[in-house]
């Protein structure tokens, strides 16, 4: 009640809304109040599952809560779901949530080797990094919510950071900075950790660093074994 008369901002809904639900929102809302319903509205593409619509007929319809039952994360699904346009069809399958939960780990093991970055003197070169990355992932996010552009451009960023670090060559200024970008982009994303996670079992920190000695001499078939 309190609303009413009011124009909205956003107005969310999935494309199969359209017509005629959303239209008939419009004609009796404005035709009532004689102002403007809504500014922007946002309609989703339908979900595949496997290439095909989700259906119970199909054996291919699934919950969030069935996706968690099987053992993956919720910050995974979130990821897979931003990694598509809102405006594009998502094509879920167990194979695609995989691969969101391998890219939130690469991004939480680049968040663990900048909180471990020592050293002193500031790398202007990584400030300007820093300022490029913002701004893609901006400009991304201000063309309709383009979150698969936004992510591209975070992990065009992670490459880069993970060249500085394992060539030695970022300081603990930058690399503190560096947290920083992440955060402010994870205010948005909300997929990463920032916590420091227990200190793990000497023989698991030995292997951790054992792989990241054949990652820096490019064994990576042994690193992968590993």
């Amino acid at each position: 009640i309190k609303n009413l008369g009011k124009t909205f901002d956003i107005h969310c809904g999935g494309i199969d809304l359209i017509f005629p639900h959303h239209q008939n929102e419009i004609a009796q809302s404005e035709g009532y109040t004689g102002k403007p319903f809504v500014k922007y509205w946002l309609h989703n593409e339908w979900l595949l599952v496997n290439g095909q619509k989700m259906s119970k007929s199909l054996g291919n319809f699934y919950t969030l809560r069935d996706v968690l039952a099987k053992g993956y994360s919720a910050v995974a699904m979130r990821y897979l779901l931003l990694s598509t346009h809102y405006r594009q069809q998502l094509n879920f399958t167990f194979e695609g949530v995989d691969a969101a939960k391998a890219a939130v780990e690469r991004l939480n093991e680049l968040i663990r080797k900048l909180q471990d970055v020592k050293g002193s003197k500031e790398s202007v070169l990584i400030k300007k990094e820093i300022a490029a990355a913002a701004e893609a992932f901006e400009k991304a996010m201000d063309d309709d919510l383009n979150t698969s552009e936004a992510l591209a451009a975070v992990f065009e960023f992670v490459k880069s950071i993970n060249h500085h670090i394992d060539g030695g060559s970022i300081d603990k200024k930058s690399a503190v900075a560096a947290l920083g970008f992440l955060e402010k982009v994870d205010s948005v994303l909300g997929v990463m950790s920032f916590e420091r996670e227990e200190k793990l079992p000497s023989e698991i920190m030995k292997l951790i660093d054992e792989r990241e000695r054949l990652r820096k001499e490019k064994k990576f078939a042994e690193a992968d074994k590993i």
